[in-house]
């Protein structure tokens, strides 16, 4: 198994997380064993040192960036928000980027309902930003590709 850290909120919407059950079933078949600090393991220190402990431990990140933050108010930069519109945890950034910085393969993949917003800004971090939808009857199955392309970086 390859321990991968999965970088994602402790808390996700109930049908998110009931969605999730099958992303996390298709890691362990894919050879990928997800380690997530509030999820797997639990807390010893700060959640940075934490993070970074386990990480280390790693040869692997995965990017969950779930709706998390939900803004029914207020402007990014000059453009108002018109709908209810979501963002990912903060943590997504400090994981993705302490994953990069120690040069692990990683992998980001981004909810249809999230703005690409920071490290999921296309373009703003040398990874490629996948789109996924959990209410895709197909979901899985188009993450598949992704899945092998990290394998396959974790054995290069």
């Amino acid at each position: 198994m390859i321990e991968t850290f999965v970088s994602r909120p402790n808390w996700a919407q109930p049908l998110l997380e009931q969605r999730l059950v099958g992303f996390y079933r298709m890691l362990e078949t894919a050879g990928f064993k997800a380690n997530t600090i509030g999820k797997s393991q639990v807390s010893l220190k700060t959640p940075f040192d934490d993070v970074r402990r386990l990480m280390k431990k790693c040869k692997c990140t995965i990017v969950l960036g779930l709706p998390q933050i939900f803004i029914d108010k207020g402007s990014f930069k000059d453009d108002p928000i018109e709908n209810t519109t979501s963002l990912a945890t903060e943590w997504n950034q400090i994981e993705t980027t302490m994953s990069l910085m120690l040069e692990l393969p990683t992998l980001v993949l981004l909810h249809k309902t999230v703005q690409p917003r920071g490290i999921f800004d296309r373009g703003a971090a040398n990874v490629f930003v996948y789109e996924f939808d959990t209410l895709n009857p197909s979901w899985l199955q188009d993450l598949q590709p992704a899945l092998a392309t990290l394998r396959d970086e974790v054995d290069a």
